[in-house]
């Protein structure tokens, strides 16, 4: 079985009936679902999808006559990755039950930053705290550091600053509670931080592969 090397270039790329499979010069494949390529490209042909180009790197593809040039790829390698480690912890998860504690130190990192980069992009930080508790937020911090993903890093701990005093304080019993809290310029400035968190997560793109991949093998 080929080890692997995450982040590898593309050799090849297949289509199926519902996804695309993107052969790596290392020997894995990842999968995409298809209409990562783009409703244009879901309705070529086999001709007009073998017209893919690579980005400059090797890691990402686009298709010219679908008026795809994205420097990163219409889909690129490492969001492959990322999301196929995601995956596989999730599924450790799930084989435990959805207890956390029950995870291998790897898992329960990649099941943190995931929790981070769905709740963060869908609503924000304190959808993440919300959704998951204290115990999680330090779970992040903990992963991002990691990862040494240093600006991501830093906006969490702005965010926490912000809001973990009053999220600890003895008189907070709900969400409800710290929403309640959370007004004025610490409205304002929470706004700010959710801003800085949709640029500055970007990096985990790399990084989250660069720490526990390369991810396992589609096929």
């Amino acid at each position: 079985m080929t080890k692997g090397v995450a982040g590898s270039p593309v050799a090849d790329v297949v289509f199926e009936e519902k996804r695309i499979l993107v052969i790596l010069e290392d020997g894995r494949a990842l999968a995409a679902p298809l209409g990562w390529a783009g409703p244009t490209v879901v309705e070529m042909d086999a001709t007009g999808r073998s017209g893919w180009v690579l980005t400059n790197e090797g890691r990402g593809i686009n298709w010219p006559a679908a008026g795809q040039n994205s420097a990163d790829g219409a889909i690129d390698v490492w969001t492959l990755e990322q999301d196929a480690l995601f995956e596989q912890a999730l599924a450790e998860l799930a084989a435990a039950d959805w207890d956390v504690s029950a995870l291998s130190p790897r898992s329960r990192s990649l099941v943190a930053l995931w929790r981070l980069v769905a709740d963060g992009y869908n609503g924000g930080l304190m959808q993440l705290l919300g959704n998951w508790g204290i115990q999680e937020i330090h779970a992040v911090l903990a992963a991002l550091d990691e990862v040494h993903a240093t600006r991501t890093l830093g906006v969490v701990r702005d965010f926490w600053d912000l809001v973990g005093p009053i999220a600890e304080s003895d008189d907070v019993t709900t969400m409800d509670d710290v929403y309640a809290a959370v007004t004025g310029e610490r409205s304002d400035r929470l706004q700010e931080i959710d801003e800085e968190f949709w640029d500055a997560a970007l990096e985990l793109t790399r990084l989250v592969p660069l720490a526990f991949g390369p991810a396992p093998s589609a096929v």
